[in-house]
């Protein structure tokens, strides 16, 4: 039987350039934050620096959705948590989830489903043995898609 391994997430300090006019985060400035969480979390999956890198320039984000809940500030602590939902042939959506430590409110969460692609065709591909076991062994069987 599969546990759940904890979830995984990434402490981020807001920086005075994620800021606005309002000093608040400005809105599309989450969209990095998590990407840099997303990063992080192929390494606690296993993989390799050079697989981090190679499935980054193998896929394309193809939708993208988003809800801003609270505010956060310079200088606050936030939590971003990443987790897969569905594993696909050749998709997989993951969701986020931002935590304001100072306030322990939550913040912003956002799906997002990528496609792992051939560059050349532009056409899907099946993602590899290997990283479908690291989705799989971290979330689950039930995170694949029938």
């Amino acid at each position: 039987m599969v546990t759940a391994a904890e979830p995984f997430w990434l402490h981020v300090r807001v920086q005075f350039d994620h800021t606005d006019a309002q000093g608040r985060v400005f809105y599309a400035n989450y969209f990095p934050l998590v990407d840099q969480a997303r990063c992080v979390f192929w390494e606690a999956l296993g993989l390799s620096e050079a697989e981090a890198r190679q499935i980054e320039y193998d896929t394309v984000i193809v939708h993208v959705e988003a809800d801003y809940l609270g505010p956060a500030e310079f200088y606050d602590l936030l939590r971003i948590y990443v987790s897969a939902e569905e594993l696909g042939r050749s998709s997989l959506r993951l969701a986020y989830r931002v935590l304001n430590e100072r306030t322990n409110q939550d913040i912003f969460t956002a799906r997002m489903v990528m496609v792992h692609v051939d560059l050349a065709s532009e056409r899907s591909r099946p993602w590899s043995a290997a990283f479908r076991d690291a989705i799989i062994g971290r979330h689950g069987p039930q995170v694949v898609k029938s």
